[in-house]
């Protein structure tokens, strides 16, 4: 009868994945299945099997891309499917994978035995490879030992380790690894990085003589101003995965079978169910298996403590990364984990839903179970948006940079602040700067302080406000290149201690209205020194009153008003004036002349008991107690004591001389005959009476 599909009867099948590098890249694996395969690779090679396509679930299109891709089963998977020819049993499909409980490790078996996980220390070697795998043209292995000699061909395994360090020793060789104990109490106690309950130590480094020398350690992050490499995050990865499912890590060092590296996660598979350990939860693993105490919930609550607790917030409290959630409990937790270690959690544990996803490196994002998500990036962020951004937070925002932070905004940036917005600055400089475009400050109150300096520096400074007031304790020094000018309703300039005023050239001080000074002078009135003194080394000193028809005038003044001595400069005259003064008026001059002249006017001295004039009609007057002395504009000269008058004193003379007889030999003389006579007369009645009053 001819073949026709479908009719032929379903056969279905069960066995062992042996390779998964599909040439086609269709997801095809070749299965040794369970009675049509000999067991003996000797008979039958794992080459010489056929390939079986998966079979895809409803809900993948299988098409274009479209859908899931068909991967999953790895070499040692038990896999369950049928013979799409019958009985024919050329073209195997596959359609689901048996979990199990691994009862014994297959290593030493694997070489000549089908039904085992076929990968071996240094792999399967395949003469002739994939001819559609380029790189994989002559010998191709199916190893997990990353640093062997066929490094180049890699396969993916979760790690050993994670270990953050927030202060890496700089000095340290990268791919030392070190587990600390703890160490110190209290507060600044060092909770190290512990070691699990069971896990042997050792005191080997990473870099240990033998086969595995090149100890892979990945590192994520450098730490900032290191003097040498140094890195906050290590991946420790699992040197060598002998065998599917993983017993263990393999000595570092053949020739030392307990040189075992101390991992915080427990790598040995054996005589466990195959159902991830995450979905198994706390009734489903012990001791050596529970993920509290093994594997990455240990490792991010032990990486917590590394640089994660007690981050202080700018107000002065801090915040801790929060503790792992994880309490799964079976059957809840569905769990989707990566052969390299990466996870997807969706637990719906009653009380502890979560939803996890985790990168093998330790980068996480996890929604809690009251909504909170925890973001933890152990490497760097790329944030980018294309378009819009929009952000909405109704508590607070908490952000501490540990290093430093830039932001660069192209075009417009608007903070609007509804209260206090406050920079605290630890150290270093804040700089605004805006060249070419100004800067507005507006506040109600606006304080500028600095602990040292207060630097304002532009080509133009300008100053407006209502009112200002500016306070120094110490010393003020302003510095003017060129004119300092300043225009005031009035200026009040009050000086406590001494005041210096120092000019270079000129100096020149114009008021509208006036200009008053006073001086209190306790300490110079005291010494009878001066309380206010006006020296020119060169050059002279002049006060000038323009005004001298009205109101202008120069006057100084001893006493109140005056009172006790006064010198008046007025348009009406020039007055000195002393009330109290004991010595009078003094005028000296040791070399030249004293000169007191007017062209109209008159000059007078007066005393109590005399006086001298010289009155605008030319005459000139000395008066005294008892007599005087004045020259008449005429000329004439009057001399006058108490008793007499120069000329009636000289008229007598004369007449006296005129009527003088003195006796002689021949009796007594005459009177003077001319011309004496007539002399005397003439000087009597026309010099002596013209000239003398």
């Amino acid at each position: 009868m001819s073949y026709f599909m479908g009719k032929e009867g379903f056969v279905w099948w069960q066995g062992v994945v042996e390779d998964r590098h599909d040439p086609l890249y269709l997801g095809r694996c070749k299965v040794r299945i369970l009675g049509w395969n000999d067991e003996k690779k000797v008979h039958q090679s794992t080459e010489s099997l056929p390939w079986a396509y998966p079979v895809a679930p409803i809900t993948s299109a299988s098409q274009t891309g479209v859908g899931t891709t068909p991967l999953g089963p790895v070499e040692g998977t038990w896999v369950i499917g049928f013979f799409r020819d019958g009985e024919s049993a050329q073209e195997p499909m596959f359609f689901g994978t048996l979990g199990g409980i691994p009862e014994r490790d297959s290593k030493g078996e694997n070489l000549d035995k089908g039904f085992l996980d076929p990968r071996q220390p240094e792999g399967d070697l395949i003469d002739f490879g994939h001819p559609l795998y380029p790189d994989e043209i002559g010998t191709r292995q199916l190893n997990y030992n990353m640093v062997s000699k066929y490094a180049g061909q890699h396969v993916p395994r979760e790690p050993a380790s994670i270990l953050h360090d927030a202060n890496p020793d700089p000095t340290a060789n990268p791919q030392d690894v070190t587990i600390r104990p703890p160490s110190g109490s209290g507060p600044l106690a060092d909770p190290g990085v512990k070691l699990k309950a069971g896990a042997r130590d050792t005191e080997h480094a990473a870099h240990v003589k033998g086969e595995y020398s090149n100890f892979p350690v990945t590192q994520l992050i450098k730490a900032p101003f290191a003097r040498s490499p140094s890195f906050t995050v290590k991946v420790v990865e699992n040197p060598v995965k002998s065998t599917f499912p993983d017993v263990g890590l393999a000595p570092l060092d053949k020739s030392l079978p307990n040189s075992f590296i101390s991992t915080t996660r427990n790598l040995n598979y054996l005589k466990e169910p195959t159902t991830n350990r995450l979905a198994r939860g706390a009734r489903g693993t012990d001791r050596t298996t529970d993920p509290w105490i093994t594997g990455i919930v240990y490792e991010k609550a032990l990486n917590r403590e590394q640089g994660q607790v007690n981050i202080p917030c700018s107000d002065g409290t801090t915040w801790s990364e929060p503790y792992p959630p994880w309490a799964a409990i079976y059957p809840y937790n569905h769990v989707h984990q990566t052969e390299s270690g990466h996870i997807i959690e969706m637990d719906d544990t009653p009380g502890h839903e979560r939803l996890h996803w985790y990168h093998r490196t330790g980068t996480f994002t996890e929604i809690h179970q009251v909504g909170i998500k925890v973001d933890k990036i152990v490497n760097d962020y790329y944030n980018i948006i294309l378009g819009q951004r929009f952000t909405h937070i109704e508590g607070s925002d908490c952000i501490t940079i540990d290093g430093k932070q830039g932001v660069y905004v192209k075009k417009m940036k608007q903070d609007k602040i509804g209260a206090s917005y406050l920079i605290d600055m630890g150290g270093g400089a804040f700089k605004l700067n805006n060249p070419g475009h100004g800067v507005d400050i507006f506040g109600y109150d606006l304080a500028f302080e600095g602990q040292d300096r207060l630097n304002l520096g532009a080509v133009r400074f300008f100053r407006h406000s209502k009112s200002a007031h500016s306070h120094t304790d110490n010393d003020q020094t302003d510095i003017v290149g060129g004119i300092w000018k300043m225009n005031a309703g009035s200026i009040s300039w009050n000086s406590i201690g001494s005041s210096s005023l120092k000019v270079g050239q000129s100096m020149s001080t114009n008021a509208t209205d006036s200009i008053f000074e006073t001086i209190s002078g306790l300490i110079p009135g005291a010494a009878f020194g001066h309380a206010r003194k006006c020296t020119a080394l060169n050059g002279r000193i002049n006060f000038e009153a323009t005004n001298s028809i009205l109101n202008g005038g120069i006057e100084l003044w001893l006493g109140p008003q005056g009172l006790s001595s006064k010198i008046e400069i007025l348009p009406h005259g020039i007055e000195l004036i002393t009330n109290t003064g004991v010595d009078g008026i003094r005028a000296n001059s040791l070399l030249g002349d004293v000169t007191l002249e007017t062209l109209g006017g008159s000059i007078k001295e007066t005393s109590l008991l005399s006086a001298f004039e010289l009155d605008k009609t030319g005459q000139a007057q000395m008066q005294g107690l008892l007599g005087e002395v004045s020259i008449k504009s005429s000329g004439k000269i009057k001399i006058q004591g108490l008793i007499i008058t120069l000329k009636e004193f000289m008229e007598e003379i004369i007449d006296i001389v005129a009527d003088h007889q003195h006796p002689s030999g021949s009796g007594p003389t005459g009177i003077p005959m001319p011309p004496a006579s007539i002399k005397l007369n003439l000087l009597k009645k026309l010099k002596v009476g013209q000239s003398f009053e």
